[in-house]
């Protein structure tokens, strides 16, 4: 491999990271205000960056719950498809990139970011049916709007595993020649 690409992938490395560092921290202070807010209800007034749930809280007890519930399992499912991300940078061998555990930890991300998307996909039309019925929480779909990204990128990795599944039978079939 050329310097150049050692570079680059160096650099997706650290974004990966950096990424999941992130996701990491959004779920754990998700985390974190839910059931900080159980115990101090004026908490639910400025969830996080400004999000307002009080009225929820405070009139439909079962919907708060489960507005957080969709939070934290969206973010804690994004970040571990991002751990899986590492985990494939820190696993796989560039002169022998075709093996079965990579093969594996390829398709498992695609599984992974798959039920990610469609989790998202829930909790989006499940807020969305709430606005729908007048409450206001519009600004809780900005963290739903990368379900979709979600999706695309399952379908795209799924071929990235089909084409490692075929390569390591490829691989096995040569080896069986020589």
């Amino acid at each position: 491999m050329s310097k150049k690409n050692i570079i680059i992938w160096k650099i997706i490395q650290v974004i990966c990271w950096i990424i999941f560092i992130g996701l990491c921290v959004e779920t754990g202070t998700f985390l974190f205000n839910y059931l900080y807010s159980l115990y101090n209800p004026i908490v639910a007034k400025n969830v996080y960056s400004g999000l307002d749930l009080s009225t929820l809280y405070h009139d439909h007890t079962f919907l708060y719950h489960t507005i957080f519930s969709f939070l934290i399992g969206a973010f804690a499912l994004k970040a571990f498809v991002f751990y899986l991300v590492t985990l494939l940078f820190n696993t796989l061998n560039l002169q022998h990139p075709f093996s079965q555990p990579i093969a594996n930890l390829v398709s498992k991300i695609s599984y992974v970011a798959l039920i990610t998307g469609l989790f998202s996909s829930v909790a989006l039309g499940f807020t969305e049916k709430l606005i729908t019925k007048g409450f206001k929480l519009t600004p809780v779909l900005k963290f739903w709007n990368d379900n979709l990204a979600f999706i695309m990128m399952a379908a795209i990795i799924f071929v990235i595993a089909l084409i490692f599944k075929k390569g390591i039978e490829l691989q096995n079939e040569n080896d069986l020649t020589i």
